[in-house]
């Protein structure tokens, strides 16, 4: 290759460089007054344009109806949260609450002890404990006689 074949090659390259540069400056300039209404800008436009961006659709009536009417206030971070407005418990309150929270488990064991699948994997727990049990200690040496 001689220098002129390098020179044009790099002549080339430059051009190249140069007309994809101002096709991309003219579709900016172009991509906003074809879509005067896009609120996102140059880039965007021209995103749209080459397929890379889309209008996102306003939300269905039932989530804009859940959303409250006003913007909540600000929430201030690395601050601790409010204490909670109930008082602290005392003895017998939290004793009553621990003998409702029994009796709503044994309630609920009950119902489970009768349901047959429950009952059967129960059993087969046990029937499984009591095999490793009698493994383990059929595995264990006796201690010596003296």
């Amino acid at each position: 290759m001689d220098k002129r074949d390098e020179g044009s090659a790099r002549g080339v390259t430059k051009i190249r460089t140069r007309s994809v540069a101002a096709a991309f400056a003219i579709l900016c300039l172009c991509a906003p007054a074809a879509e005067a209404q896009d609120s996102g800008g140059p880039l965007k436009g021209v995103m749209k344009l080459l397929g890379f961006a889309t209008d996102v659709n306003p939300p269905a009536d039932f989530v804009q109806q859940s959303r409250p009417a006003k913007e909540g206030d600000y929430i201030p971070i690395f601050q601790p949260p409010p204490e909670p407005k109930r008082p602290v418990l005392n003895g017998k309150q939290l004793d009553a609450m621990k003998g409702d929270l029994d009796s709503v488990e044994k309630r609920h064991d009950s119902l489970r002890s009768a349901f047959p699948p429950a009952a059967k994997a129960v059993a087969e727990a046990k029937a499984a404990e009591q095999k490793k049990a009698a493994a383990k200690a059929a595995a264990q040496p006796s201690a010596p006689q003296q």
